[in-house]
């Protein structure tokens, strides 16, 4: 259900930025305006592609498509992570230290065969939240994971960096 109004939010706001482009042309509108306008309507484009692409892997916990400048474009399920070397972490989150069961990213990356034109990973939340980093602020973590949580859902848990980063509940990660 999530999914539909995702979809739904998406299209209201494309229609929404093609009205105002319009209106904009037709009160004779600046070339700042216009250009305003179509940047408005680019990010829009890519967060609904984000959306489908998620949609696509599944859209639901414990599912996460691996795309991009990847080797071996794949699916992740929870039951794949559990035959990788799941490990136990505590993590300081918020000044307080929480446990987290999952898979490093290094051993996930080197499952999928990161190729070394990889320089930026995008992550996506079933919800639509999208967080871009640079490949290298990722593997300089030492124990940044894909964590397991006990509903199923799979978290990139990115310690040493801002929980703005760590993308709850992700269903796909691609490296550009």
């Amino acid at each position: 259900m999530k999914g539909k109004h995702t979809r739904y939010l998406v299209v209201l706001v494309l229609v929404a930025l093609m009205s105002i482009a319009v209106l904009a042309a037709a009160c004779g509108g600046t070339d700042d305006t216009t250009a305003t306008t179509a940047a408005a309507t680019e990010t829009t484009v890519a967060a609904t592609e984000t959306t489908v692409a998620a949609e696509q892997a599944g859209g639901t916990s414990g599912n996460v498509a691996v795309e991009g400048l990847v080797d071996n474009p794949t699916t992740l399920t929870v039951a794949a992570l559990e035959e990788m070397n799941v490990i136990t972490a505590s993590v300081e989150k918020k000044d307080v230290l929480e446990e987290y069961r999952g898979v490093l990213l290094s051993e996930v990356f080197a499952a999928v065969g990161v190729q070394a034109s990889a320089t930026t990973v995008t992550m996506a939340a079933s919800d639509g939240y999208m967080v871009e980093l640079p490949l290298a602020d990722i593997q300089a973590i030492a124990d940044a994971m894909l964590a397991i949580g006990d509903d199923g859902t799979l978290t990139v848990v990115l310690p040493g960096m801002s929980t703005k980063n760590w993308v709850k509940d992700v269903v796909t990660i691609e490296f550009k």
